[in-house]
């Protein structure tokens, strides 16, 4: 289906553009310049949504009122001055966060100085989150260059890909300003500041990844890496609540060369298994020059706040009850994300990122569901659980970095055993995101979710189930008679052969594990990701037909 040009008119729009020159100067200067400019132009408004079909070329004002596709051969070119603007969304009920997704083709977004395009929401007052972002998949030859990108849920996400993203200002995203998996991108001059979790989070084995000469004017944190070759130099670092420079799981990041001002916690933080590398860098001398940018921090409104922020106003948990299920309980002392729940005997079970205790690696942790008590286990072994199952006799646990299932137990003493582990099928594609066991057999989910995989307890791939349209996203659950899953916006209910039997909505934002105790769903959700609050909630099903 190609892309659906609904309808093309002129309308007036005034624009209020705020334009701050400060940036030009310098960011160590507090005040700043601001030129009003007000536009009262007819402009000609395109709508489109779905698939492209064939090249195209987006000038003017674009409203996207569906996610777009370019799929592989196809070039989707943005000229100078373009805005692209989603429709926003910010309930819970329907799939309608909309998004550009590159798939196979390439985007070449090229501005210049003094015309920006612009990535932006359609509301009055936009706030992060209104739209899903842009998502580049297989997309080497893709440019996004002078761009602005603002209000999205995450800024550029790019998989198995290489792309630049250059002279252009990434802000008030509500996850991750720029993200990457096996991806060498090029991020240089740009502009990165206020974003929710990370300016850029590098996770899953990238490589030559070069990011050099940019501003990072304050936000949470700026840079983190896992299992990721980067190198970092000729950056500033200005105004951050946390590290700077974050990196774990075998990474290797050389810190060059960079400029850091007025950082709460330690500039450059990094686990044991992670290589770093430091030359030349500013921390407080005037060793290092601020880069000198060639482009003005352009606005037409301003968020006023870091998303993660206390007054973020984005819905992360959702009402208690709706007519699908009723959140009977938030286990308050589970602060910290994960991918990875399991109920075994009277306990639930994770590996929590906020313990390491007893091991070099993140904790196994059982809780006492009535009280949230809980016991920890030392690990030092599994480095990035996602999915987490027990058979009736041992734990099972996915581990995306690894790229391996392991098997193990929990003794006496603080340490878990590790009885066996073997590599998960098709592990050059990406990984596994989850895990369930029904005794018998392991199930999970490919990286791309397009296929779940049946495997037996000595690592033999049995059957492999292709889904249309990947209606599952990570988080898998058997119940005894059923699996249930995640499959945004609903949580749903599957029969053994992956035919949809019931869905229900999530208790909040972002459910990266699932757990059953034989009466109520549990999820282990991310609400905000830096925030301290109970991530754990049980669920009642009171009606999982209704939405169907």
């Amino acid at each position: 289906m190609g892309v659906k040009l609904m309808k093309v008119f002129n309308l007036t729009k005034k624009k209020i553009v705020v334009i701050s020159l400060g940036i030009l100067i310098s960011l160590s200067v507090i005040s700043t310049v601001l030129v009003i400019v007000l536009k009262d132009p007819k402009d000609t408004v395109t709508f489109v949504e779905g698939s492209l079909n064939k090249d195209t070329t987006w000038s003017g004002l674009i409203h996207v009122s569906g996610s777009v596709f370019i799929p592989i051969n196809i070039t989707l070119t943005i000229l100078p001055g373009t805005t692209i603007e989603f429709e926003h969304y910010r309930g819970y009920k329907e799939l309608a966060t909309l998004g550009l997704n590159i798939v196979g083709g390439t985007i070449l977004a090229i501005g210049t100085p003094d015309q920006q395009i612009w990535f932006t929401s359609d509301a009055d007052n936009p706030i992060n989150g209104d739209w899903a972002g842009i998502s580049c998949t297989h997309a080497n030859d893709s440019i996004f260059r002078y761009v602005i990108i603002e209000f999205s849920t995450i800024g550029i996400e790019q998989i198995k890909s290489s792309i630049e993203i250059s002279h252009s200002i990434i802000r008030w995203v509500n996850t991750e300003g720029l993200y990457a998996e096996e991806s060498s991108p090029l991020i240089e001059y740009n502009l990165i500041y206020a974003n929710a979790y990370h300016d850029i989070a590098l996770e899953q084995h990238n490589y030559d990844v070069n990011i050099r000469n940019n501003i990072f004017n304050g936000g949470h944190f700026s840079i983190h890496a896992e299992a990721t070759n980067v190198t970092i130099e000729n950056n500033y670092f200005v105004g951050y609540s946390k590290s700077a420079i974050t990196g774990g799981q075998y990474s290797n990041i050389s810190v060059v060369s960079n400029k850091f001002t007025n950082i709460t916690e330690t500039a450059i933080l990094y686990d044991p298994t992670t290589t770093v590398s430091t030359l030349n860098n500013d921390f407080g001398n005037a060793s290092v020059p601020i880069p000198q940018l060639d482009f003005p921090d352009s606005k037409r409104s301003d968020l006023g706040y870091t998303p993660g922020d206390p007054e973020d106003k984005y819905l992360y948990v959702y009402p208690e009850i709706d007519e699908t299920r009723k959140i009977i309980k938030r286990l308050e002392n589970e602060k910290t994300i994960g991918s990875a729940l399991t109920y075994v005997n009277g306990s639930l079970w994770r590996f929590n990122l906020g313990i390491y205790d007893k091991g070099s690696l993140q904790s196994l942790v059982e809780i006492d569901p009535n009280t949230g008590n809980f016991t920890t286990y030392g690990n030092n072994v599994i480095i990035n659980p996602r999915g987490l199952a027990h058979d009736g006799q041992y734990f099972w646990v996915n581990d995306f970095t690894l790229r391996k299932i392991f098997k193990f137990k929990v003794n006496s003493s603080d340490i878990i055993e590790i009885l066996d582990s073997f590599d998960v099928p098709f592990s050059s594609e990406g990984g596994l995101v989850s895990l369930a066991c029904d005794g018998t057999f392991l199930y999970s989910l490919s990286r791309n979710g397009a296929s779940m995989y049946k495997i037996d307890l000595n690592g033999t791939l049995i059957s492999e189930i292709a889904f249309q349209g990947s209606p599952i996203h990570g988080s898998i659950v058997w119940t005894g008679t059923h699996f249930w899953a995640n499959s945004e916006p609903y949580l749903t209910r599957w029969y053994s052969n992956w035919t949809l039997a019931g869905k229900i909505y999530p208790a909040a934002w972002g459910t990266d594990a699932l757990a059953w105790d034989g009466s109520y769903l549990w999820s282990l959700s991310k609400t905000c990701e830096i925030w301290a609050d109970g991530k754990i909630f049980q669920i009642e099903i009171v009606d999982d037909q209704i939405a169907l």
